[in-house]
């Protein structure tokens, strides 16, 4: 395997240490293995909401083989071509968001480390773009997600803007990391996506050093507007059974049927819970380079937002009840 300059690993069940062999890792206690596929070391002992192991790594299969021939745009396309989570009129915004995840990252790692840091954990990494980001400011940059799918298109972004970083196929709240191990987490659209936000918080604040400090950003449980994915208002607020019948109504699939929805107060008493300090919260301002190959009412409507978020009067408001907050907590203890 590559040295990327990343921790080591350990088993994500017991904790034990775990030893580079044929094919993957075996763990020296309890005996687990785990794979490496397509380069990527795979430590899920569960597969995500979406997909189970096997079906996963069918999936991934296919388009480490599509991207082989192909380039980074193409091969996600294709992927929301075989996705049928997400129906063909989403994909286009779906799509943009992912193309545009490294300028999204690029503010929420100045808010995370204004002036870098030793390693980033991008936690919930999707196709990469934080990763991008952020081997501008961080010595080292570690990629993890649960879907190997995701994984697969992030080393096909990787590998065309030439960034070198570890990616690492692992469930949020089982890391394969000893403690202590990041001075940096980064969790864009994290605790919504897992099973237990909880747990993957207090996953996140272990696998930190003392000092460390990690970024959050969520949809907000409390927005009364427009879901931006799926166009249903109020989606945090209505029952599951309620949204997930007008999400099949207007999309034919519950997009949202495994999202955990948030708010900044449930994020601080979590993080709380966790052994977490707060240092900020505050609504998150798309940049410019964000609101490219978007319509002209988009652009103005995002404009608008913009300011209403910045201004001192609403931004309280906007920081409870907006569509997107960002918060920013440090680990007890010195650096």
């Amino acid at each position: 395997m590559r040295d990327f300059g990343a921790p080591p690993f350990v088993c994500p069940d017991c904790r034990a240490s775990v030893g580079l062999t044929t094919g993957g890792y075996r763990c020296s206690a309890c005996a687990l293995f785990y794979p490496v596929l397509f380069g990527i070391p795979d430590f899920r002992i569960r597969g995500d909401q979406y997909l189970s192991l096997d079906d996963d790594r069918e999936k991934a299969g296919r388009l480490h083989n599509y991207g082989l021939e192909h380039d980074f745009a193409s091969l996600l396309a294709f992927y929301y071509s075989i996705t049928d989570d997400v129906p063909g009129h989403l994909a286009p915004g779906f799509a943009n968001y992912v193309l545009n995840a490294a300028d999204r990252a690029r503010l929420q790692l100045q808010l995370l480390a204004p002036s870098g840091g030793r390693i980033l954990l991008d936690l919930g990494c999707g196709s990469g773009g934080a990763l991008v980001a952020g081997t501008a400011t961080f010595q080292t940059c570690v990629g993890v997600d649960i879907a190997l799918r995701w994984l697969v298109v992030a080393q096909k972004r990787l590998a065309e803007t030439g960034v070198d970083a570890q990616l690492v196929c692992a469930d949020a709240e089982a890391l394969p990391f000893a403690d202590r191990s990041f001075s940096h987490v980064l969790g864009s659209d994290l605790l919504e996506n897992t099973r237990s936000p909880k747990d993957a918080l207090c996953s996140a604040a272990s696998a930190m050093g003392a000092g460390g400090r990690i970024y959050i950003s969520a949809s907000n449980r409390r927005w009364i507007g427009p879901h931006a994915a799926t166009r249903v208002w109020a989606a945090g607020l209505l029952h599951d059974r309620v949204r997930s019948k007008l999400l099949r109504r207007r999309h034919s699939v519950d997009i949202l049927r495994a999202v955990s929805f948030v708010s900044p107060a449930s994020v601080r008493r979590m993080a709380q819970d966790c052994n977490l300090l707060h240092l900020a919260t505050e609504p998150f301002v798309p940049g410019t380079g964000q609101l490219q190959n978007r319509s002209a009412v988009f652009r103005m409507l995002a404009r608008a937002y913009s300011l209403i978020a910045r201004a001192p009067v609403t931004r309280t408001i906007m920081t409870a009840a907006g569509p997107v907050f960002q918060s920013v907590f440090a680990k007890e203890g010195a650096s």
